[in-house]
């Protein structure tokens, strides 16, 4: 067996005390004070020689868990020549703490970080870092941190890259200000072990943080399970600390007025049968006290007297009138001869009756493409109307529309149902 030297067997009993230290009870509002000393590595590009320096981190803890840290650090350094300068940095980041095995700590921040080079060096460099560490408990309030941070550096203006500056640190742990486990509601109960984290001031509680049973209003049930906690003194209550319902309708007997109801019966409000609904013989929705029709037979809709209401006749189509003869060249919205022929006798016929209004639509089958058929039907209900206004039938008494294949009169699947479907209309418009 290799003896161990003697010297580093005193160091086993100090890692076991450390290991074994009480744990720091921070919270919301502890400070966190660490006079440190860190060994800088300077980037290459400074050509300063790595130094040992002093610092100092100064964080509030926001939770148990999560602090805001600001550090200040100072080093002397030589360039090549000698010359002596001055590096002092300040951080600020985002501290974790997370609970280790045992009474350690890792530490994990995130932050940003400016550098100032002095005497002979006239620089400035700044940008994102990191951390990175251990905390060793030594006492409540006393611990020893071991970090190592990383900056990652840039000369603002200067248009070089960004290089690493890297420091070893190791402080004094220092917690100041509030400590232990908080009492958010000060009922005497640590919040960890309170189940009633909010419990108003002044209630006594239980060991739990909970309050001790009570009877605010006297009435011999607890104000836990009491569903009407303002009983009045005196009062008979049941086992909830409601008034005592005698009849068991559901009314407490303050509020009842018929309270020797016979059980089953529905009530309302104030504990009182609701009365019968008024008779309605026929059924048809209408009471017989104001029923003209009472014989009304069922089914048949009445109106408010429970009479019969009068069925309203379908009001008829708008009549219209297919141009049969009116026809077309073959694509087109030019009429054709027989077409002319036959328009100039409708508007003869529309002459006769100056006081009728009209409109022309124009229909088509469905071959080809809507949009075509609709721009198409519209095209040749314009020719009529265009013709008829020429042939003497004034303007504002037509209009023209077109409706592509809608509404078609037959078939589309044969040849003599599409040429049924090709056709114009004149319907009455007013």
């Amino acid at each position: 067996m290799v003896p161990i030297p003697r010297n580093a067997a005193l160091l086993v009993p100090l890692v076991a005390m450390l290991l074994s230290a009480p744990a720091a009870a921070q919270r919301g509002g502890t400070l966190e004070l660490v006079p440190l000393a860190r060994y800088s590595f300077f980037p290459d590009s400074l050509s300063l020689t790595n130094g040992l320096g002093v610092g100092a981190e100064v964080g509030l803890f926001v939770t148990r868990h999560l602090s805001l840290e600001l550090e200040g650090n100072y080093v002397v350094s030589n360039l090549p020549d000698s010359a002596s300068v001055t590096a002092s940095g300040m951080d600020a980041r985002l501290l974790v703490h997370l609970p280790l095995q045992g009474k350690a700590t890792a530490l994990f921040g995130v932050g940003y970080a400016s550098r100032q080079y002095g005497r002979s060096l006239d620089q400035k460099q700044e940008g994102p870092g990191g951390l990175i560490g251990l905390r060793f408990g030594l006492g409540p309030r006393l611990g020893l941190r071991f970090e190592a941070a990383a900056d990652y550096m840039s000369t603002p203006g200067s248009g070089a890259g960004s290089q690493w500056d890297i420091g070893a640190q190791m402080g004094i742990s220092i917690y100041a200000g509030r400590m232990g486990p908080g009492d958010g509601d000060r009922d005497g109960v640590p919040d960890q072990d309170d189940r009633c984290a909010d419990t108003p001031p002044g209630l006594p509680v239980d060991p739990t943080g909970c309050p001790l049973p009570q009877d605010s209003d006297g009435d011999g049930v607890l104000d836990s399970v009491d569903r009407c906690p303002g009983t009045v003194p005196g009062q008979r209550v049941d086992q909830t600390g409601c008034n005592a319902d005698l009849d068991g309708d559901g009314v407490p007997n303050a509020l009842d007025r018929c309270p020797a109801t016979p059980a089953g019966t529905a009530v309302d409000q104030f504990g009182c049968p609701p009365p019968a609904p008024p008779a309605d013989s026929d059924g048809d929705g209408v009471p017989d006290d104001g029923d003209r029709c009472p014989g009304t037979p069922s089914g048949v809709r009445v109106d408010a007297l429970g009479c019969p209401v009068p069925a309203t006749a379908p009001t008829p189509p708008a009549p219209r009138m297919i141009l049969t003869d009116v026809t077309f060249k073959t694509g087109s919205a030019t009429l054709t001869p027989a077409a002319e022929s036959s328009l100039r006798s409708t508007a003869s016929s529309l002459l006769l009756e100056p006081g009728v209004r009209l409109e022309v639509a124009g229909y088509t089958d469905d071959t080809g493409s809507r949009a075509n058929n609709e721009r198409l039907s519209y095209e040749r209900a314009r020719a009529v109307r265009a013709y008829l206004v020429s042939a003497g039938v004034p303007a504002d008494r037509l209009t023209a529309r077109g409706y592509g294949p809608a509404d078609p009169v037959a078939t589309n699947t044969t040849a003599a149902g599409r040429a049924l479907n090709r056709r114009v209309e004149l319907r009455r418009a007013d």
